[in-house]
């Protein structure tokens, strides 16, 4: 299993801070399967790194976290 977090408005808009899903999908799957548009200005980690590339294999024991993007000063 992968736990995937949400952050931000993103969790207010799924109604919950966290999920887990079946691993070893693409990371464009796991965005897919949450309802999250991959086209969106989102960012993204993998374990605890920002990543961009939404083909990467997402394995069983990942964390996958989904964050809008920061803005301030």
């Amino acid at each position: 299993m992968i736990k995937v977090l949400f952050f931000g408005y993103i969790a207010d808009q799924m109604g919950r801070r966290s999920l887990c899903l079946e691993g070893n999908q693409s990371l464009a799957d796991v965005m897919k399967a949450v309802g999250c548009d991959a086209s969106m200005p989102l960012l993204l980690a993998v374990n605890q790194e920002q990543v961009r590339d939404v083909d990467m294999i997402i394995q069983n024991g990942d964390e996958v976290a989904i964050m809008p993007p920061f803005s301030g000063g």
